[in-house]
């Protein structure tokens, strides 16, 4: 039998990533997101969703950009760290100890820690309720090739990403199936 509940976040774990934007001094933030999707792979496009008025959403406003920076786990605690403080208090990169890198086509950052880097110029923010969902077409990734497999893939094992629901951050063991894999067995 189910229980039923009032509305709630029930997703299952999502990616935790570190967003990083700048204002139009250079002046740099980062922020940890955990709603973020894949919303179209022809012009890949991704979304994130920044609570309130924050530092970083007024940053992506202003610049028009942002870059999406995936973890792996042993980065937990800057990951945490970057969540729980505001970059309108301090400077985010200095007290976590990330490293800035330059990106390619947009004037946000990179965190050079982070073996995924998806820059990111802004293509809507939609208000929802007191949330911003803020779209972006991917322009450029960087990939370290430490997490690639043979056909230059990203093998998320090797990746060992976070993922967060319910206050909890987890990671992930192993593979279970390739996409496809029922086709001739049901």
């Amino acid at each position: 039998m189910k229980k039923e509940f009032k509305p709630t976040n029930a997703m299952y774990p999502l990616p935790a990533v570190l967003v990083t934007t700048c204002d139009a001094n250079g002046r740099d933030n980062i922020i940890t997101i955990a709603w973020t999707t894949n919303i179209s792979r022809e012009n890949s496009c991704v979304a994130v969703s920044i609570g309130g008025n924050k530092l970083s959403l007024r940053n992506i406003r202003e610049t028009k950009d942002f870059v999406i920076n995936i973890p792996g786990t042993e980065l937990l605690e800057k990951v945490d760290f970057c969540g729980e403080n505001h970059g309108d208090d301090i400077d985010k990169f200095d007290k976590a100890k990330l490293t800035r890198q330059d990106a390619s086509m947009v004037k946000s950052k990179l965190i050079d820690e982070c073996p995924i880097n998806l820059e990111c110029k802004l293509v809507d923010i939609y208000e929802i309720n007191s949330a911003y969902l803020v779209v972006g077409k991917i322009v450029k990734v960087h990939i370290d090739d430490s997490i690639l497999d043979e056909n230059e893939k990203i093998d998320y094992i090797k990746l060992n990403p976070i993922v967060y629901a319910n206050k909890t951050y987890f990671g992930i063991r192993e593979e279970l199936a390739k996409r496809g894999f029922s086709k001739n067995k049901i």
